[in-house]
């Protein structure tokens, strides 16, 4: 299974397949023009779910791991997963994995390609880092996985915006397509040519940044200052804005300013007036956050609630 990673096996995991084809929030299924399957994945913090899933078809493909990290487990293949890596691996048909959610959240995105499409898609895998062509060239035979190049601050930015865009319909489909293009683009042109970036950024010190990132997504309304919430993660304010940047590519303030605005484009779609939309994301004034808006998006809030009504 190409789209998840996990802890442990349970008793009574669910059915994957099953939560693929209802589509609901948790996970979204889109078949692209290039022959692959795109899949996000998104799952609040809560309990640990496991689950367990049988391929239909051989499959081969690539996961971008924003965020959480699990033990995924397939026959005899098992390997761990954290924040901000990415992985390629395939699977023969009628093979059986399973994998546990974490509790602390889940957010990844997964592109699942036939062999033979994946064959033509990457010039018949010379295109590919040579662990992906072994795995790609085994793909009917066995199970087989490897880490590539870890996302970068821009990658992060494009993965986010991912499960965000405001685009909806032919849009929509167009936007995502040029992510995974952009993403897959990124991927061969640091590993073919041998070039792995190494983070420069303390592993401890990323762990604080995915914390004050959770903790801004969940205090939209009344954020924190800088000050605050290095406190609130444990760390100081010199050392999280430039871990923050370094790790997500934007600093404390932009990233906050972005999803506010995400969020209220989701609350104006919905038909919430553009007062309540504001005062939703923290803005006591309606100017003030129309001008944020109009920065963000292009086009003030009424334009957005008055296209979806």
């Amino acid at each position: 299974m190409i789209a998840a990673d996990s802890h442990s096996n349970d008793a009574h995991p669910e059915n994957w397949g099953a939560l693929l084809q209802r589509s609901d929030q948790s996970v979204e299924t889109l078949e692209l023009r290039s022959g692959a399957t795109l899949l996000l994945s998104r799952f609040d913090p809560g309990v640990p779910r496991s689950f367990s899933f049988t391929e239909p078809e051989d499959t081969f493909g690539f996961g971008f791991h924003l965020r959480g990290g699990a033990r995924f487990e397939m026959e005899n293949c098992r390997f761990d997963t954290h924040a901000l890596e990415v992985w390629t691996s395939a699977a023969p048909r009628g093979s059986t994995s399973q994998f546990v959610l974490p509790s602390n959240g889940f957010r990844t995105v997964s592109i699942r390609f036939e062999p033979q499409i994946a064959e033509k898609f990457f010039a018949e895998g010379l295109a590919l880092p040579k662990g992906a062509r072994d795995i790609l060239k085994r793909v009917r035979e066995d199970a087989g996985i490897a880490r590539l190049a870890p996302l970068t601050a821009a990658a992060v930015t494009r993965l986010e915006t991912m499960f965000t865009t405001p685009y909806s319909d032919a849009a929509r489909q167009f936007y995502l397509e040029s992510c995974v293009h952009y993403l897959l683009a990124e991927q061969l042109a640091s590993l073919s040519s041998g070039e792995r970036k190494q983070c420069r950024v303390h592993p401890r010190h990323r762990e604080k940044v995915f914390a004050a990132r959770d903790h801004l997504d969940s205090q939209l309304q009344n954020p924190p200052t800088v000050a605050k919430l290095s406190k609130i993660v444990g760390t100081n304010e010199f050392t999280l804005k430039r871990a923050f940047k370094e790790t997500l590519g934007t600093t404390i303030f932009a990233y906050l300013s972005r999803r506010r605005m995400e969020h209220a484009t989701i609350l104006l779609q919905q038909g919430m007036t553009v007062s309540s939309a504001a005062q939703e994301v923290g803005y006591r004034c309606v100017r003030s956050f129309s001008s944020a808006f109009r920065r963000q998006n292009g086009c003030p809030p009424s334009v957005i609630r008055r296209a979806d009504p």
